[in-house]
Protein backbone atom coordinates (compact mmCIF):
# COMPACT_ATOMS: atom_id res chain seq x y z
CA UNK A 1 0.00 0.00 0.00
CA UNK A 2 2.89 2.37 0.82
CA UNK A 3 4.47 1.68 -2.56
CA UNK A 4 1.19 2.47 -4.30
CA UNK A 5 0.90 5.80 -2.47
CA UNK A 6 4.48 6.70 -3.42
CA UNK A 7 3.79 5.87 -7.05
CA UNK A 8 0.63 7.98 -7.05
CA UNK A 9 2.54 10.87 -5.46
CA UNK A 10 5.30 10.56 -8.07
CA UNK A 11 2.76 10.54 -10.89
CA UNK A 12 0.98 13.58 -9.44
CA UNK A 13 4.26 15.50 -9.10
CA UNK A 14 5.24 14.58 -12.62
CA UNK A 15 1.86 15.78 -13.86
CA UNK A 16 2.29 19.08 -12.02
CA UNK A 17 5.74 19.53 -13.45
CA UNK A 18 4.50 18.86 -16.97
CA UNK A 19 1.66 21.32 -16.44
CA UNK A 20 4.08 23.99 -15.23
CA UNK A 21 6.34 23.36 -18.21
CA UNK A 22 3.36 23.67 -20.54
CA UNK A 23 2.47 27.03 -19.00
CA UNK A 24 6.04 28.26 -19.43
CA UNK A 25 6.08 27.12 -23.06
CA UNK A 26 2.73 28.79 -23.71
CA UNK A 27 3.94 32.02 -22.16
CA UNK A 28 7.11 31.87 -24.21
CA UNK A 29 5.11 31.27 -27.38
CA UNK A 30 2.79 34.21 -26.63
CA UNK A 31 5.78 36.45 -25.97
CA UNK A 32 7.43 35.28 -29.21
CA UNK A 33 4.39 36.48 -31.16
CA UNK A 34 4.94 40.12 -30.16
CA UNK A 35 5.31 42.34 -33.21
CA UNK A 36 8.84 43.41 -32.32
CA UNK A 37 9.94 39.78 -32.02
CA UNK A 38 8.39 38.83 -35.35
CA UNK A 39 10.17 41.62 -37.23
CA UNK A 40 12.86 40.20 -39.55
CA UNK A 41 16.41 40.61 -38.27
CA UNK A 42 17.48 42.93 -41.09
CA UNK A 43 14.84 45.49 -40.05
CA UNK A 44 15.55 45.11 -36.32
CA UNK A 45 19.26 45.60 -36.90
CA UNK A 46 18.77 48.58 -39.22
CA UNK A 47 16.13 50.06 -36.90
CA UNK A 48 14.37 51.53 -39.95
CA UNK A 49 11.57 50.60 -42.33
CA UNK A 50 11.30 52.62 -45.54
CA UNK A 51 7.69 53.62 -46.17
CA UNK A 52 6.41 55.34 -49.31
CA UNK A 53 3.17 57.29 -49.63
CA UNK A 54 1.54 60.08 -51.61
CA UNK A 55 1.17 62.88 -49.06
CA UNK A 56 -1.35 64.94 -51.01
CA UNK A 57 -4.43 63.17 -49.86
CA UNK A 58 -6.01 64.54 -46.65
CA UNK A 59 -7.19 63.23 -44.26
CA UNK A 60 -5.08 60.14 -45.09
CA UNK A 61 -1.86 62.15 -45.18
CA UNK A 62 -0.80 65.63 -46.22
CA UNK A 63 1.79 68.30 -45.42
CA UNK A 64 0.62 70.96 -42.96
CA UNK A 65 1.64 74.63 -42.83
CA UNK A 66 4.65 73.75 -40.67
CA UNK A 67 5.94 71.25 -43.22
CA UNK A 68 4.97 68.21 -41.16
CA UNK A 69 3.20 65.18 -42.58
CA UNK A 70 -0.13 64.67 -40.82
CA UNK A 71 -3.17 62.44 -41.23
CA UNK A 72 -4.92 59.47 -39.71
CA UNK A 73 -2.72 57.02 -41.59
CA UNK A 74 0.37 58.90 -40.37
CA UNK A 75 -0.79 58.40 -36.78
CA UNK A 76 -1.57 54.74 -37.50
CA UNK A 77 1.78 53.88 -39.06
CA UNK A 78 3.60 55.76 -36.28
CA UNK A 79 1.74 53.67 -33.68
CA UNK A 80 2.63 50.47 -35.52
CA UNK A 81 6.31 51.49 -35.80
CA UNK A 82 6.38 52.04 -32.03
CA UNK A 83 5.17 48.46 -31.47
CA UNK A 84 7.76 47.18 -33.93
CA UNK A 85 10.54 49.16 -32.25
CA UNK A 86 11.73 50.88 -35.44
CA UNK A 87 11.77 54.30 -37.03
CA UNK A 88 9.99 54.99 -40.32
CA UNK A 89 11.78 56.70 -43.17
CA UNK A 90 8.84 58.18 -45.10
CA UNK A 91 8.99 59.33 -48.73
CA UNK A 92 6.18 60.94 -50.74
CA UNK A 93 5.84 60.21 -54.47
CA UNK A 94 3.04 59.99 -57.04
CA UNK A 95 0.42 57.37 -56.21
CA UNK A 96 1.07 55.24 -59.29
CA UNK A 97 4.72 54.86 -58.21
CA UNK A 98 3.90 53.34 -54.80
CA UNK A 99 3.47 49.68 -55.69
CA UNK A 100 6.23 49.58 -58.35
CA UNK A 101 8.56 51.21 -55.80
CA UNK A 102 7.89 48.49 -53.23
CA UNK A 103 8.06 45.73 -55.82
CA UNK A 104 11.47 46.94 -57.04
CA UNK A 105 12.88 47.13 -53.50
CA UNK A 106 13.33 50.88 -53.44
CA UNK A 107 10.97 51.08 -50.46
CA UNK A 108 9.88 48.39 -48.01
CA UNK A 109 6.17 49.16 -47.64
CA UNK A 110 3.57 51.50 -49.12
CA UNK A 111 0.51 52.95 -47.39
CA UNK A 112 -1.97 55.45 -48.76
CA UNK A 113 -5.50 54.08 -48.89
CA UNK A 114 -4.32 51.45 -51.40
CA UNK A 115 -7.11 49.03 -52.23
CA UNK A 116 -6.19 45.40 -51.73
CA UNK A 117 -7.42 43.48 -54.77
CA UNK A 118 -6.52 40.38 -56.78
CA UNK A 119 -4.81 42.35 -59.54
CA UNK A 120 -2.42 44.11 -57.15
CA UNK A 121 -1.79 40.87 -55.27
CA UNK A 122 -0.08 39.56 -58.40
CA UNK A 123 2.90 41.81 -57.63
CA UNK A 124 2.69 42.64 -53.88
CA UNK A 125 0.94 41.42 -50.73
CA UNK A 126 -1.15 43.44 -48.29
CA UNK A 127 -1.85 43.77 -44.58
CA UNK A 128 -5.48 44.92 -44.56
CA UNK A 129 -6.12 47.63 -41.94
CA UNK A 130 -9.28 49.51 -43.00
CA UNK A 131 -11.73 50.42 -45.73
CA UNK A 132 -12.12 53.19 -48.29
CA UNK A 133 -15.52 54.67 -49.16
CA UNK A 134 -16.35 56.78 -52.21
CA UNK A 135 -18.15 60.00 -53.07
CA UNK A 136 -18.46 62.08 -56.21
CA UNK A 137 -17.88 65.83 -56.20
CA UNK A 138 -19.45 68.35 -58.60
CA UNK A 139 -19.32 72.13 -58.84
CA UNK A 140 -22.12 73.66 -56.82
CA UNK A 141 -23.09 76.01 -59.66
CA UNK A 142 -23.48 72.99 -61.94
CA UNK A 143 -25.15 70.69 -59.43
CA UNK A 144 -28.79 71.42 -60.22
CA UNK A 145 -30.48 68.12 -60.99
CA UNK A 146 -27.52 66.08 -59.75
CA UNK A 147 -28.83 64.17 -56.75
CA UNK A 148 -27.47 60.65 -57.08
CA UNK A 149 -25.11 58.45 -59.09
CA UNK A 150 -27.49 58.07 -62.03
CA UNK A 151 -27.36 61.82 -62.59
CA UNK A 152 -23.67 61.38 -63.47
CA UNK A 153 -24.45 59.09 -66.41
CA UNK A 154 -23.07 60.39 -69.70
CA UNK A 155 -20.83 62.93 -67.96
CA UNK A 156 -17.03 63.13 -67.99
CA UNK A 157 -15.61 61.99 -64.67
CA UNK A 158 -12.14 62.51 -63.26
CA UNK A 159 -10.04 60.15 -61.13
CA UNK A 160 -6.41 59.87 -60.12
CA UNK A 161 -4.43 57.45 -62.25
CA UNK A 162 -3.69 54.13 -60.60
CA UNK A 163 -6.58 54.37 -58.13
CA UNK A 164 -9.62 52.15 -57.75
CA UNK A 165 -11.86 55.08 -58.69
CA UNK A 166 -10.88 54.87 -62.35
CA UNK A 167 -12.34 51.38 -62.48
CA UNK A 168 -15.38 52.39 -60.45
CA UNK A 169 -16.32 54.90 -63.16
CA UNK A 170 -15.73 52.52 -66.06
CA UNK A 171 -17.25 49.46 -64.39
CA UNK A 172 -19.70 49.79 -61.47
CA UNK A 173 -21.00 53.27 -62.34
CA UNK A 174 -21.08 52.56 -66.08
CA UNK A 175 -22.97 49.32 -65.49
CA UNK A 176 -25.53 51.06 -63.27
CA UNK A 177 -26.07 53.72 -65.94
CA UNK A 178 -26.52 51.21 -68.76
CA UNK A 179 -28.91 49.16 -66.61
CA UNK A 180 -30.98 52.31 -66.11
CA UNK A 181 -31.05 52.94 -69.85
CA UNK A 182 -28.60 55.84 -69.66
CA UNK A 183 -25.22 56.41 -71.34
CA UNK A 184 -22.10 55.36 -69.46
CA UNK A 185 -19.83 58.10 -68.11
CA UNK A 186 -16.35 58.66 -69.52
CA UNK A 187 -13.23 59.05 -67.39
CA UNK A 188 -10.17 61.30 -67.55
CA UNK A 189 -7.15 60.26 -65.48
CA UNK A 190 -4.72 62.63 -63.77
CA UNK A 191 -1.36 62.06 -62.13
CA UNK A 192 -2.12 63.63 -58.73
CA UNK A 193 -5.17 64.27 -56.58
CA UNK A 194 -4.55 68.02 -56.92
CA UNK A 195 -4.59 67.80 -60.72
CA UNK A 196 -7.73 65.66 -60.58
CA UNK A 197 -9.58 68.26 -58.50
CA UNK A 198 -8.22 71.11 -60.62
CA UNK A 199 -9.86 69.53 -63.67
CA UNK A 200 -13.19 69.92 -61.89
CA UNK A 201 -12.57 73.48 -60.69
CA UNK A 202 -11.60 74.52 -64.23
CA UNK A 203 -14.71 72.73 -65.62
CA UNK A 204 -12.62 70.42 -67.84
CA UNK A 205 -14.43 67.51 -66.20
CA UNK A 206 -17.92 67.24 -64.76
CA UNK A 207 -17.26 65.31 -61.57
CA UNK A 208 -14.46 63.84 -59.48
CA UNK A 209 -14.66 60.43 -57.87
CA UNK A 210 -12.51 60.00 -54.78
CA UNK A 211 -12.69 59.19 -51.06
CA UNK A 212 -15.80 60.08 -49.09
CA UNK A 213 -13.48 60.82 -46.15
CA UNK A 214 -11.94 63.70 -48.11
CA UNK A 215 -15.19 65.65 -48.28
CA UNK A 216 -14.44 68.16 -45.52
CA UNK A 217 -10.92 68.85 -46.78
CA UNK A 218 -12.07 69.23 -50.40
CA UNK A 219 -14.92 71.56 -49.53
CA UNK A 220 -12.68 73.66 -47.28
CA UNK A 221 -9.87 74.05 -49.84
CA UNK A 222 -11.90 74.29 -53.07
CA UNK A 223 -11.56 77.62 -54.94
CA UNK A 224 -15.10 77.05 -56.22
CA UNK A 225 -17.88 75.64 -54.08
CA UNK A 226 -18.48 71.92 -54.56
CA UNK A 227 -21.34 69.57 -53.74
CA UNK A 228 -20.99 65.98 -52.56
CA UNK A 229 -22.90 63.28 -54.44
CA UNK A 230 -23.28 60.07 -52.39
CA UNK A 231 -22.38 56.86 -54.23
CA UNK A 232 -24.17 53.95 -52.55
CA UNK A 233 -23.78 51.93 -55.76
CA UNK A 234 -20.04 51.67 -55.11
CA UNK A 235 -18.66 49.07 -52.68
CA UNK A 236 -16.60 49.73 -49.59
CA UNK A 237 -13.13 48.41 -50.46
CA UNK A 238 -10.41 47.16 -48.06
CA UNK A 239 -7.21 49.21 -47.78
CA UNK A 240 -3.88 47.50 -47.23
CA UNK A 241 -0.22 48.12 -46.45
CA UNK A 242 1.71 46.83 -49.47
CA UNK A 243 4.84 44.74 -48.93
CA UNK A 244 6.90 42.43 -51.15
CA UNK A 245 5.38 39.02 -51.75
CA UNK A 246 8.52 37.16 -50.67
CA UNK A 247 8.68 38.99 -47.32
CA UNK A 248 5.93 37.08 -45.54
CA UNK A 249 7.79 37.46 -42.24
CA UNK A 250 7.62 41.25 -42.56
CA UNK A 251 3.90 40.94 -43.33
CA UNK A 252 3.32 38.89 -40.18
CA UNK A 253 5.19 41.45 -38.09
CA UNK A 254 3.14 44.32 -39.54
CA UNK A 255 -0.06 42.37 -38.91
CA UNK A 256 0.96 41.69 -35.30
CA UNK A 257 1.72 45.39 -34.77
CA UNK A 258 -1.67 46.33 -36.21
CA UNK A 259 -3.41 43.86 -33.91
CA UNK A 260 -1.60 45.31 -30.90
CA UNK A 261 -2.67 48.82 -31.88
CA UNK A 262 -6.27 47.65 -32.19
CA UNK A 263 -6.20 45.70 -28.92
CA UNK A 264 -5.10 48.66 -26.77
CA UNK A 265 -7.64 51.08 -28.27
CA UNK A 266 -5.16 53.23 -30.20
CA UNK A 267 -6.66 52.27 -33.57
CA UNK A 268 -10.18 53.38 -32.64
CA UNK A 269 -8.87 56.56 -31.02
CA UNK A 270 -6.98 57.57 -34.19
CA UNK A 271 -9.97 57.02 -36.46
CA UNK A 272 -12.22 58.90 -34.03
CA UNK A 273 -9.84 61.86 -33.71
CA UNK A 274 -9.79 62.23 -37.51
CA UNK A 275 -13.57 61.62 -37.83
CA UNK A 276 -13.10 58.73 -40.27
CA UNK A 277 -14.83 55.98 -38.26
CA UNK A 278 -16.70 54.61 -41.35
CA UNK A 279 -13.27 53.56 -42.66
CA UNK A 280 -12.42 51.48 -39.59
CA UNK A 281 -12.07 47.72 -39.97
CA UNK A 282 -14.86 46.18 -37.91
CA UNK A 283 -13.35 42.68 -37.95
CA UNK A 284 -9.91 41.16 -37.40
CA UNK A 285 -7.28 42.49 -39.80
CA UNK A 286 -5.53 40.00 -42.05
CA UNK A 287 -3.30 39.47 -45.05
CA UNK A 288 -4.46 39.45 -48.68
CA UNK A 289 -8.21 39.67 -47.98
CA UNK A 290 -8.16 36.53 -45.79
CA UNK A 291 -10.39 38.14 -43.14
CA UNK A 292 -12.51 40.33 -45.43
CA UNK A 293 -16.12 39.09 -45.52
CA UNK A 294 -17.25 37.95 -48.96
CA UNK A 295 -19.86 40.19 -50.54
Amino acid sequence: MKTTHNMQRTIALAGSALGAMALVLMAGTAQAQAASDLLPAKYREAGVIKLVTDAKYPPFQSIDDSGNMVGFEVDLWDAMAERLGVELEVTSVAFDSLIPGVQSGRWDVAMEGITDNAERQEVVSFVDYGYTTSSAYVLEDKSEGVNDHLDLCGLNGAAQIGTEWVGFITAELAEACVAAGKPAPSVSEFGTSDATLLSLYSARTDFVLTSAASAQEIMKAAPRAVTVVPMPVLPRKPSGIAFRKDETDLGQALLAALKEVRADGTYERIYSEWSVQPMMMDHEPGINLETVPSE
